[in-house]
């Protein structure tokens, strides 16, 4: 018996012993949602504290106007998620509907105009956003479908929903890690069908992409290219992996062949982590914790 359309599995929860819904109106609330799979994190904003993490994967393919059903149905399921006095809500989208441009060229009356140069969007079924990266004078365009988005926001009537691409929540989560350089360094994410490439040279943003993948061997082609692109040494370079990957992934292992100077990224320094989440490995949910830090 095929699954029901929006169907979901639970594969990981983490809850820190100082969480108490009495005090969720000192909490931010970060949801990150894609078509295969969603996540949440709760901070405590007091001492930047990361309280909950919680992981879904959806069993079956999701077409666009199933999203928002699908969603709606788990968060129904969820009383925590249907709380309504969070001090902040973020909602942050996986797509590759968005697009980068200097900070210079930007004007927020032409967002469409920027997306469709370089995405397929709607304008009858999109929202159109934007989000501005101060340190990289850069500014990321985005597109979600507009059935989810108010679906979301109708869960939280008094609240005002922040809206981010996944792609901005990364940039942001590189450029406050402490092991960000000067140097002309590769970040990599990898997640469940897509992975993203950041490259940075002291605070200029010089690439980011978002690319689909079936295998390892893609993953390996589509970083040599951004490499051989760049003119970024293969020996030399240093490159971070973070994602929902295990430490022995066969798509790290892919990587190391061809660059030498790469290892996994660790846990963002700009929160606070329990004992409870030492069973995560320190490379997974990077972009779900910067989240917290987009503003």
């Amino acid at each position: 018996m095929s699954p029901v359309i929006g169907s979901h599995k639970l594969t990981n929860s983490i809850k820190d012993p100082h969480f108490s819904i009495d005090d969720i109106t000192h909490y931010s609330l970060s949801l990150l949602v894609g078509k295969h799979d969603f996540q949440f994190c709760i901070v405590d904003t007091r001492e930047n504290r990361c309280l909950l993490v919680e992981d879904y994967v959806f069993e079956d393919k999701i077409s666009g106007n199933q999203l928002s059903e699908a969603l709606y149905k788990l968060f129904e399921s969820h009383e925590l998620l249907m709380a309504g006095y969070w001090k902040s809500i973020k909602l942050v989208v996986k797509n590759q509907k968005f697009t980068l441009l200097p900070s210079v060229f930007f004007s927020s009356d032409h967002l469409q105009d920027y997306l469709q140069m370089s995405a397929e969007v709607d304008h009858t079924a999109d929202n159109f956003y934007y989000y501005k990266h101060v340190l990289s004078e850069a500014v990321l365009v985005f597109a979600a479908e507009k059935n989810f988005i108010e679906r979301i926001k109708s869960i939280y009537p008094t609240r005002s929903v922040q809206m981010i691409h996944q792609g901005s929540a990364f940039i942001e989560g590189i450029q406050s890690h402490r092991d960000f350089t000067s140097e002309r360094d590769l970040y990599v994410h990898i997640g469940r069908s897509h992975f993203s490439i950041v490259v940075t040279e002291e605070n200029r943003l010089l690439y980011y992409n978002r690319f689909p993948y079936q295998n390892s061997q893609d993953i390996v082609k589509y970083t040599m290219i951004v490499m051989q692109q760049l003119q970024l040494d293969q020996n030399t370079t240093k490159v971070l992996v973070w994602g929902n990957i295990k430490v022995t992934s066969e798509h790290f292992q892919q990587l190391y062949r061809y660059i030498r100077n790469i290892s996994y990224g660790s846990k963002p320094s700009y929160l606070k982590f329990s004992y409870v989440f030492d069973e995560l490995p320190d490379h997974q949910y990077f972009d779900l914790y910067s989240i917290y830090i987009c503003e």
